[in-house]
């Protein structure tokens, strides 16, 4: 567990790498043990039908759930690293509505700010359609909430703002924990610079020796942050961070792109999903008809099309409107168009390219796509 360097050790750099991974095994087993043991506590004492003095049985259970949640937190994280060492970490991007999701997770927390006496305010713009992976976004702004729920000046209020193209969390940090966050925000951000390359950047220098470890004054397993800046990675944009005095500013932010930039991004991310797994990705160039508005044209391509992991985008310099298709082989992809044409009334002309058949790069894929163009 944990980033074997290629080629050969120095003695001394072994016997870093070896601490490392004692530490973090170490790590890895209190941040799962702690609170599945709080979870079997508080279900042992339900079980016998009794009560600790000061405890109701409402108590218990809420500590029982708190705890589960903290396991399945450490677990879903270590699968995250997990993925990210073994370069499998990637993200399935289309045009995703920005505050659906952030109310969909903001939803998910709810139950723990309120226990905790935290208000949480969403501010929301009205246009937030993004290029995003819903699930891995998702993701992100629960480790943001995580993060902050575990450092934020009690009975204060989180605000969160949904912009066109990012989403700022505010929140006011306990004083004991502002050197222990500029240390994590630190060490996070020069793990995600430096790509992840050593032990010391991946989860920092409380993982390099036993005392730091013992002496921790924070649960956790110390590289959620990380996790975040790589998931911004993927989507091509950044996480960054303003401190104020008291006040901390998380924000996730996407790039401002043109339709076929947003289309080579979806293409490329989803060539990378299908080049480690089974699958392919079909690309349909459709030339817009004479005397038909483009957006218009793609409007009713998109309403026709079933499943919501399927994209159409306008691509007004080429006078064309793409189709991109999960999972849809070369005669399936067939079908779809021969289909659009009966819903359009009329004949299309298209040209077809297939990943990982045709390539795997936005640029071939355009070229072959392109060079097909025939009218049906």
């Amino acid at each position: 567990m944990g980033y074997r360097p290629t080629g050969q050790l120095h003695p001394q750099d072994e016997e870093l790498f070896r601490a490392f991974q004692s530490n973090l095994l170490s790590l890895i087993s209190h941040e799962l043990r702690t609170p599945l043991m709080g979870v079997l506590n508080a279900l042992s004492v339900l079980d016998s039908d009794g009560a600790t003095p000061g405890m109701s049985a409402r108590e218990l259970v809420s500590m029982a759930r708190r705890n589960a949640q903290r396991l399945q937190q450490a677990l879903t994280t270590l699968l995250d690293l997990a993925a990210l060492e073994s370069g499998t970490f990637h993200a399935r991007l289309r045009e995703v509505d920005l505050l659906r999701v952030v109310r969909t997770r903001i939803d998910a927390h709810a139950h723990g700010f309120h226990d905790a006496e935290i208000e949480v305010v969403l501010v929301a713009a009205a246009n937030s359609l993004v290029l995003a992976d819903p699930q891995k976004l998702g993701r992100a702004l629960d480790l943001c909430f995580e993060t902050i729920a575990a450092r934020i000046q009690p009975r204060s209020k989180v605000t969160v703002r949904a912009l066109s193209s990012k989403v700022e969390i505010r929140f006011q940090i306990r004083p004991e924990s502002e050197l222990s966050w500029r240390n994590i925000w630190s060490q996070a951000l020069m793990g995600f610079d430096s790509g992840v390359n050593s032990p010391a950047s991946a989860f920092g220098g409380v993982l390099q020796s036993e005392q730091a470890f013992l002496a921790r004054t924070e649960e956790g397993l110390g590289s959620e942050l990380l996790v975040i800046h790589q998931i911004m990675r993927l989507h091509r944009g950044k996480f960054t961070e303003r401190h104020s005095g008291a006040e901390v500013t998380l924000a996730l932010e996407f790039p401002e792109m043109s339709s076929e930039e947003v289309l080579r991004a979806v293409l490329m991310s989803r060539a990378y999903a299908v080049s480690h797994e089974l699958g392919s990705v079909a690309l349909a160039l459709i030339r817009v008809p004479d005397a038909t508005d483009a957006n218009t044209f793609s409007q009713k391509i998109r309403a026709s099309l079933f499943r919501a992991t399927d994209a159409v985008y306008v691509l007004s310099e080429r006078h064309q409107v793409a189709l991109v298709l999960d999972d849809c082989k070369s005669e399936d992809t067939l079908q779809v168009l021969k289909r659009l044409q009966g819903v359009l009334g009329r004949s299309l002309t298209f040209g077809i390219a297939h990943c990982p058949s045709d390539g795997i790069e936005p640029a071939k894929l355009l070229e072959v796509a392109d060079g097909r163009l025939t009218p049906s």
